[in-house]
């Protein structure tokens, strides 16, 4: 047998930790992994799995079904204040004003709005209520005159965002990749604004999480799955082509290249700015210094 071989086999015998992510592009870091072998040559034995929205991932971790999750790190504030242990474990992706927009608020092709006050009562479409989309949306109608106080969110599954908008059923929505090219792309709907530098130019959107007692005990398999996702968007930044055809077989999604904004390490400054956003919106009950949730 090849020493790869052998290799491959030790990772197998290692018992199956559990990877729970949402179907957004923002979370494709584990499929780069996964496909470019990278969790078996760190002899970890990884299961992916999809589920919708960071509650139901945060959810599954404290269970005990799930041991390592993705998603922004306002549903693991949340769990913190219910005094659930649950800590960031490694970094995730950026949202970056100073790069081509990827993600943002979208209407139809033909809306009429034009600006942040015109959006005042109308149904805004977001993934997850009470969500970074949710937060941003609001931040970004206040700082441009609107009014967050008269929005009104409704949940849609990304599929739906695009055909939404376009029909009227909704009067914007807060969109992400996989969907946001596509729908443009599409002529149905148009780019209105990035609301996500309301919150900041540049801030986390995303991390990975675990429970502390899991990470606690399993301290090696923490760095190694941290640093195989940073080899993976190391590798998806300067392969985007090859990425998005990652993103085609595990995501089945279509764009020609991928979007990889990854950051290097679970950095408080850049962590801190959603959480702030989402006291200041009362998504969170109260401040939380992001270090208390960074596990060491």
């Amino acid at each position: 047998m090849c020493a790869g071989a052998e290799h491959s086999a030790s990772a197998q015998d290692q018992p199956v930790i559990h990877v729970a992510l949402s179907p957004f592009e923002a979370q494709a870091d584990a499929y780069y992994a996964q496909d470019l072998g990278l969790f078996k040559r760190a002899g970890l034995n990884i299961e992916i799995e999809q589920l919708q929205g960071g509650e139901a991932i945060v959810a599954g971790i404290v269970a005990g079904a799930v041991q390592i999750g993705a998603g922004t790190p306002v549903p693991l504030a949340n769990a913190h204040e219910r005094g659930l242990d649950v800590v960031l474990i490694a970094p995730g992706t950026m949202s970056d004003a100073t790069l081509p927009q990827n993600a943002g608020l979208i209407v139809a092709a033909n809306s009429p709005l034009r600006n942040a006050a015109d959006f005042n009562g109308r149904l805004i479409a977001v993934n997850t209520l009470h969500s970074i989309d949710q937060i941003a949306m609001q931040a970004w109608s206040d700082r441009n005159g609107g009014d967050s106080r008269t929005l009104k969110f409704v949940e849609l599954p990304l599929i739906a965002m695009v055909e939404a908008t376009a029909g009227g059923r909704v009067d914007g929505a807060v969109i992400a990749e996989p969907g946001y090219s596509t729908g443009i792309d599409s002529g149905r709907v148009r780019s209105f604004a990035n609301i996500n530098t309301a919150v900041a130019k540049r801030f986390m959107i995303t991390a990975w999480f675990a429970s502390r007692a899991w990470a606690d005990a399993n301290p090696d398999a923490v760095r190694k799955f941290a640093a195989s996702m940073n080899e993976a968007a190391t590798w998806a930044v300067k392969n985007p082509a090859a990425a998005a055809a990652v993103l085609r077989k595990y995501m089945k999604v279509a764009f020609a290249l991928a979007h990889e904004r990854h950051a290097n390490a679970l950095d408080p400054g850049l962590l801190q700015p959603l959480v702030d956003a989402a006291v200041r919106y009362k998504v969170l009950p109260q401040p939380l210094d992001v270090h208390d949730v960074i596990w060491h």
